[in-house]
């Protein structure tokens, strides 16, 4: 196919096809004429994934290029593709402004939470940093004991993130595999924020009756 034909069935623009084909994050089609190429289904998949992982992912263009150099990769196994899919989903969340004591307190705590569910995690984990640094934001602004909150979630991610490493044991495909961890990841949250939306409407509609007290109590 050519490249309009490509971009029409990607959703992609030519302009932004050909920018991914300078970064080398897809492919050169076969030349057929000077400034020509024929492009294949491989590149219409390569596409695909390319927007799944700059759009629902929200990664970098460097992040993406690391994504793609472990799928292309002949030894990467499915634990190490996961790891490099970890990394480039990591947000980068800042150092709280509280003190070096108050933070190394999160940590402590932290890691004997991470121990007490059993899960084996390096110190220098890119997941237990930025778990380390959002609850340390969180108690910087006031709202502490939110770890202990988390074990229900960390027992429910426990429970679907087994399950789906089993079913990913039947997969070959490194592509494939990429695009569980990211669309599992993202419909997590999305199933979270719609139980907010389901557990929130009774107390709205209540409100709206007068039949209950405000959820936020006025300050002061």
């Amino acid at each position: 196919m050519k490249i309009s034909h490509l971009s029409r069935l990607s959703g992609v623009s030519v302009p932004t096809i050909k920018f991914y084909l300078r970064e080398q994050l897809l492919p050169p089609g076969v030349p057929t004429a000077r400034n020509q190429a024929e492009y294949d289904e491989a590149h219409l998949a390569r596409l695909r994934l390319i927007r799944l992982l700059t759009g629902v992912g929200d990664m970098s263009l460097a992040a993406v290029r690391d994504v793609l150099a472990a799928v292309d990769g002949d030894d990467v196994s499915p634990a190490g593709l996961a790891q490099v899919v970890n990394q480039a989903l990591r947000a980068e969340y800042p150092v709280p402004p509280g003190s070096r004591t108050a933070y190394a307190d999160v940590e402590r705590r932290v890691d004997g939470f991470l121990a007490g569910m059993g899960w084996r995690l390096s110190t220098g984990s890119p997941e237990r940093e930025s778990l380390v640094r959002v609850l340390a934001t969180l108690e910087d602004l006031g709202l502490p004991g939110l770890l202990e909150e988390l074990e229900p979630y960390v027992e429910a991610a426990d429970r679907i993130t087994a399950a789906e490493v089993d079913r990913q044991q039947s997969i070959d495909d490194a592509a494939t595999i990429v695009a569980r961890i990211v669309l599992f990841e993202v419909a997590f949250s999305i199933v979270r924020r719609m139980a907010f939306s389901h557990h929130l409407a009774p107390r709205a509609d209540s409100n709206r009756q007068g039949a209950s007290a405000p959820l936020f109590a006025p300050k002061g």
